[in-house]
């Protein structure tokens, strides 16, 4: 009873007073307020990246959906079978980080996500690839006492791409080393970058920081990791791969080809000094920032690539905790969003995760407007919804329109919300969403909440929409109509395509100032033309033209992004449109 009150005490203190108590480091302030939605139009994507760290005085709470923000490589490959495909990331970590172990705690693997990226993607630097004694290795669940490494050879090939990340067959893409996009990203390849956090509450930088650790004019070098590769191979290491299993295909091959040095985990030695940091590639110092000096974790171009262990406490508030939905913005994942995934349980979700009873289901979703004008007015939107529950009665429904991230970031929320019949296990409503005018311009995903009377809630985000071939956003263009008092009889004009992303058809228009030949292509963004739309004389005035995502050959065509060209007399126009499936 005294150690929970004294808790209790602490915890109210840190909550009241905004800042750690008797802290060593203090994380308070920094990165908490992110909330980004960012379309990846990747073909190995093609998907929403969600991601949002904020906090509560307490802890930093990341919600998201896994997808990188960023070009990723090729995937499904031949050494990697699996697609991409969202996850549900919900982590909590301290704000008040401290430093518990001087060696360090073992982490990451099964046992969870030792850090994740400010992209909610994981890093996970080890594999589940074993080899035996006799060389007989596999490069999943396999058995015996030498640990394949990820990076840094050529005898396995975990099919990585060039981000050093590769996907799991839950869809899970997560990173083994150096996640070079997301620098890019992140704007500061040359610079200390810091691009997460482990689940022990502290930062993790990539590649760079000061030659001094503790003088922030000192040079800005590329640090080394002190591990080493050791002189001579341990007793029982097999040098020869004699056969491989577990791996695409799930068959077994026979190589029969040398192990090199640097293939297993246990090749390599720390030795304290031999570089820049210590036995878990981590070090206290000064960073950007942290201008008092913060431990902190690197990820390194050499072994370890990430730390495989922490050395702050992650046993409490960090790495598993599940924030409810009140604390996160709106459309993160969370607890109360219908959606059982991550950590979440029946125990410490049942909103999510009761077993005894089915979410209720969307039937059927129509909105009667895709592309508005709110320039001189608001504009009312209808839409018809389905629904039914199969154990329960339904009980309300909320829809809403989502641009920029929400106001966390700077962009805006319409909602909606209402209660269905009383009794009701199949209900069909109709209603009107209403945009006020001068609203921002743009494509505002749609996202639409159901729950029934145990409180069961269903989550339908703008991915889960489309993959039902229902509307899953509003395009707002307010220029279309001041377009109309601008026309000059001299100009020739192309408007954005809209819905732009679109799926599967889009509207064209453009302006001739006189009678002339005209020619409207789609190519792929490589520049080869997909489909011709028009090609003829017309005459002067507004034109439209649909597309409807199929090429020369009537076929549908995948998702991504597609130029648009419209080409007058010596004049050409183009276009970038986005696909979704």
């Amino acid at each position: 009873m005294k150690s929970l009150v004294l808790f209790n005490i602490l915890l109210f203190t840190t909550i009241c007073l905004g800042q750690c108590v008797d802290p060593e480091f203090s994380t308070f302030g920094i990165l908490t307020d992110i909330d980004e939605q960012i379309y990846n139009s990747d073909e190995s994507v093609n998907a929403y990246s969600i991601y949002s760290w904020v906090s509560n005085d307490v802890n930093r709470i990341l919600s998201g959906n896994g997808i990188p923000n960023h070009e990723v490589g090729t995937f499904p490959n031949p050494n990697n079978p699996n697609t991409i495909s969202e996850q549900n990331v919900n982590e909590t970590y301290t704000l008040c980080p401290e430093l518990i172990s001087d060696i360090g705690t073992p982490a990451g693997g099964p046992a969870g996500a030792i850090a994740y990226a400010i992209n909610s993607v994981k890093f996970d630097p080890a594999t589940a690839g074993r080899c035996n004694d006799e060389g007989e290795c596999s490069l999943a669940n396999g058995q015996g006492n030498w640990s394949i490494e990820a990076l840094g050879h050529n005898t396995f090939d975990f099919g990585d791409d060039m981000n050093h990340a590769h996907v799991q067959p839950t869809g899970e893409y997560h990173y083994h080393g150096m996640p070079e996009l997301l620098i890019d990203f992140l704007g500061n390849e040359q610079g200390i970058t810091l691009v997460g956090w482990a689940s022990d509450g502290f930062p993790v930088y990539a590649r760079y920081g000061y030659s001094n650790p503790n003088d922030s004019t000192s040079e800005v070098i590329s640090l080394e990791p002190s591990w080493k590769l050791k002189d001579y191979p341990d007793t029982g290491r097999p040098d020869t791969l004699s056969a491989l299993g577990g791996g695409p295909g799930q068959g077994t091959t026979y190589p029969n080809i040398p192990i090199p040095m640097g293939a297993f985990t246990q090749d390599f030695e720390y030795e304290e000094g031999y570089g820049d940091l210590d036995e878990c590639n981590g070090r206290i110092g000064i960073t950007p920032e942290f201008p008092d000096g913060i431990y902190h974790y690197m990820v390194t171009d050499g072994f370890p690539y990430f730390s495989r262990c922490l050395k702050g406490d992650f046993g409490n508030g960090g790495g598993g905790g599940i924030p409810d939905c009140e604390d996160v913005p709106l459309g993160n994942p969370c607890c109360g969003d219908g959606i059982c995934g991550g950590p979440e349980t029946e125990d410490n979700c049942p909103a999510d995760c009761a077993i005894n009873n089915e979410a209720p289901s969307l039937i059927n979703f129509e909105v009667y407007g895709d592309t508005i004008n709110t320039n001189q007015e608001s504009i009312n939107i209808g839409y018809l919804l389905e629904a039914e529950d199969n154990d329960s009665f339904l009980s309300d429904y909320t829809i809403r329109l989502i641009i920029n991230g929400g106001p966390i970031n700077g962009g805006e929320v319409i909602e909606t919300t209402s209660d269905f019949n009383l009794g009701l296990n199949t209900a069909s409503v109709y209603g009107i969403i209403q945009i006020p005018m001068g609203s921002t311009e743009g494509t505002w995903n749609l996202r639409i909440l159901i729950s029934d009377e145990l409180g069961v809630i269903n989550n339908y985000g703008p991915s889960e929409l489309g993959d039902l071939n229902f509307q899953n956003y509003v395009y707002i263009e307010n220029s279309i109509l001041k377009l109309k008092n601008n026309y000059s009889p001299n100009q020739f004009s192309l408007s954005q395509n809209f819905p732009n992303p679109f799926n599967p058809n889009t509207v064209i228009k453009y302006y001739l100032p006189k009678d002339t030949e005209v020619k409207v292509t789609v190519s792929d963004i490589l520049g080869n033309k997909i489909k011709e739309l028009v090609n003829q004389n017309q005459k002067f005035g507004a034109k439209v033209v649909t597309w409807d995502a199929k090429n020369n050959r009537g076929l549908l065509v995948p998702a991504g992004v597609y130029l648009l060209t419209v080409e007058v007399d010596n004049t050409k126009q183009t276009k970038k449109m986005i696909l979704l499936k």
